[in-house]
């Protein structure tokens, strides 16, 4: 398949590397374009409807409320998650509307899986190289029919032979999903759990990863790896 270098596409489908009881690590390697950072969305049908029920349903808010139950609000854990969000949303991060490339990743996991009515979690790295002049993306997708996919797909140690191999760790990119309240839909938080801190910082020291991003289909924050030492991991 043929796609204009303009036009927000994969140009071919990916690569499954693995394929494990629930879950699945794909990957595609890219040509580096301008087109995968714009605020462009795919020509994808089930996606504009998607987010066309999002925005009816008046949940398409860049900093939704975190879900917390009223009796655990003063606990530990849970303020650190908030700490978290806080940190996020208040400079320690760069909070956009999703890119093309973020899009095209949620499209393709909702296609396989309705993500309002069977929302899942997925993980993605993004590694750079160039090589004779040329600039090239590897993009991992790990996901499963589940809210979290397996560890076996989570492609980190795909990620890690790959920088062993002189690419560069660009980004860990994963998504929150929406929330329910009260009958209600909610995009999920752009901000990364204590546990995805923990998981961040492995990577950042192990492979040199150099940034975070967590999206909710509409709005993505990125973090540095310097800013990671700001947030809170599970203490």
């Amino acid at each position: 398949m043929e796609v204009a270098e303009n036009e927000c596409a994969f140009p071919s489908d990916p690569v499954v590397v693995k394929e494990v009881e629930g879950g699945v690590l794909q990957f595609w390697d890219l040509d580096e374009t301008e087109v995968w950072n714009l605020a462009q969305l795919p020509a994808d049908s089930a996606y504009t409807r998607y987010r066309a029920q999002i925005i009816e349903a008046g949940a398409d808010e860049m900093r939704p409320p975190l879900a917390v139950p009223e009796s655990e609000k003063s606990s530990p854990g849970w303020q650190r998650e908030l700490r978290n969000v806080e940190l996020a949303y208040g400079g320690h991060g760069s909070i956009r509307p999703i890119n093309c490339l973020e899009a095209l990743l949620f499209a393709y996991r909702h296609a396989q899986y309705d993500q309002i009515e069977n929302p899942s979690e997925f993980l993605v790295s993004i590694l750079r190289k160039v090589t004779n002049g040329r600039a090239l993306l590897r993009v991992y997708l790990g996901a499963g029919d589940s809210m979290f996919p397996p560890k076996e797909v989570y492609g980190l140690d795909e990620a890690g032979r790959d920088v062993a191999a002189g690419w560069h760790y660009v980004a860990m990119l994963h998504n929150h999903t929406i929330q329910r309240e009260d009958g209600r839909i909610r995009l999920g938080v752009v901000a990364p759990s204590a546990s995805d801190v923990q998981l961040l910082r492995s990577l950042v020291k192990r492979h040199g990863l150099e940034s975070a991003r967590v999206t909710n289909s509409l709005y993505t924050v990125e973090i540095t790896a310097s800013q990671l030492e700001h947030f809170h991991g599970p203490e």
